[in-house]
C-alpha cells in the first residue's frame, strides 16, 4: 500500500457526548513516558465521496480505491505518526489490512479524536480510522459491527509496596483506587469495587502519577500502559488478574447493511486466523507476560476473549 497522504484539521467541532477514550490511550505518547479500539463510517447521506445517493460505501471504496480516513494520530502505539510523519500503530495497522482486501487506499484526515464524531457526520470523512469502544450510548446513533476488533484489557497498577493475592482485596473500606473521569472504567469500578473509594483524575497521567506517588493503592486502565508505567515508575507493580475485558469494534452509520456485513465477515475470520494477537505482540510487547505474568486478552474465533498465557 503506498504512502497514504495526512491532511491536518483544526475542526472546532465536539462529540455530543464527549469521550475520554483517545486522551488516556495517548497518555505516554504525549508524556514524559512512553507508551500508549474501531471505527466509525460517515452516513451515505453525508458523505460526499458517496456521489450515488443510496450507494453503499463499500462500493464507492472499490470504485474509487480510496478510503477518506479521520484520525487521531497521538494514541501510540495505537496511532501515531513514525519517524517519517507516516501513520503507525497497531490500530493502523489493523486498518490498513481492511483497506487492502478491499483494494482501496486511505487518505488520512487528522484530528484531536473527540471532535472526530461530528466530523463524521458533517462529512468530513468516511470513517474513523480507529476502532471504539462498544458504549450502548453509541448505538443510539449506529452501528457497530456484528464481530469485536479488539479487547480492551484493564489491569491494576498497584503503588510501592502494595500487595494482593486477589482483587478482591481491593473492595475494602479505606482501599482508595485511582482511574480516568468519564471512562468505561469509572462506571465499571464502582461496581465491581464499591466499598473502595474511587477517585478519578483528567488524566491517565495524574492517575499514573497518582498511583506512583504513592496517594492511592492502585490504578486501573488498560494493559496497553504497562511499559510506560513501568518504565515512568519502576516502584509501581502490576496485579496479573484481567479486571475485566471490554470490546472494541467498528462502528458505522445504521443504514448501510452491505458495508456492515462485509466488515463483520472480515472481522470473524481475522479472529479465526488470531490476526489482533500478532499485531498485540508486536506493538504492546511482552514485558507484562514476561515480567508480571499477565496474559494478553486476544479476539477468539466466535468473538470471545481469549486468554493467551506464555507456556
Amino acid at each position: 500500500m503506498k504512502n497514504p497522504g495526512i491532511v491536518t484539521t483544526n475542526a472546532q467541532a465536539a462529540d455530543a457526548a464527549p469521550d475520554t477514550t483517545a486522551s488516556r490511550r495517548s497518555f505516554f505518547a504525549a508524556g514524559a513516558a512512553a507508551a500508549l479500539g474501531a471505527a466509525a463510517l460517515a452516513s451515505p447521506a453525508t458523505a460526499t465521496a458517496q456521489e450515488n445517493k443510496g450507494e453503499s460505501l463499500l462500493d464507492v471504496w472499490i470504485r474509487t480505491k480510496k478510503a477518506r480516513i479521520g484520525v487521531d494520530l497521538n494514541n501510540k502505539p495505537l496511532r501515531f505518526k513514525d519517524e517519517n510523519g507516516k501513520p503507525a500503530g497497531l490500530g493502523i495497522d489493523f486498518l490498513e489490512l481492511l483497506l487492502k482486501d478491499i483494494g482501496a487506499e486511505p487518505v488520512y484526515t487528522e484530528m484531536p479524536f473527540g471532535q472526530t464524531f461530528a466530523a463524521l457526520s458533517a462529512g468530513k470523512f468516511d470513517m474513523i480510522g480507529t476502532f471504539v469502544t462498544s458504549l450502548p450510548s453509541r448505538a443510539l446513533r449506529g452501528a457497530f459491527a456484528g464481530f469485536p476488533a479488539y479487547y480492551q484489557q484493564n489491569v491494576a497498577y498497584l503503588k510501592e509496596g502494595k500487595k494482593i493475592s486477589s482483587l478482591t482485596e481491593l473492595n475494602a473500606p479505606g482501599i482508595q483506587i485511582a482511574c480516568q473521569q468519564g471512562t468505561s472504567e469509572e462506571t465499571t469500578l464502582r461496581a465491581l469495587f464499591s466499598k473502595a473509594e474511587i477517585h478519578t483524575f483528567p488524566q491517565v497521567a495524574d492517575a499514573s502519577n497518582a498511583v506512583g506517588s504513592g496517594r492511592v493503592d492502585a490504578l486501573i486502565t488498560d494493559a496497553l500502559f504497562a511499559q510506560g508505567v513501568i518504565k515512568a515508575f519502576p516502584a509501581v507493580t502490576i496485579h496479573p488478574e484481567t479486571v475485566n475485558a471490554i470490546p472494541n469494534t467498528f462502528f458505522m452509520a445504521a443504514n448501510d447493511f452491505k458495508l456492515w456485513a462485509y466488515i463483520t465477515n472480515w472481522l470473524r475470520y481475522q479472529g479465526s486466523l488470531r490476526t489482533m494477537l500478532g499485531l498485540q505482540q508486536k506493538w504492546f510487547g511482552t514485558e507484562a507476560q514476561d515480567k508480571y505474568g499477565i496474559p494478553l486478552i486476544a479476539v477468539g474465533s466466535g468473538g470471545e476473549p481469549l486468554e493467551i498465557r506464555k507456556s
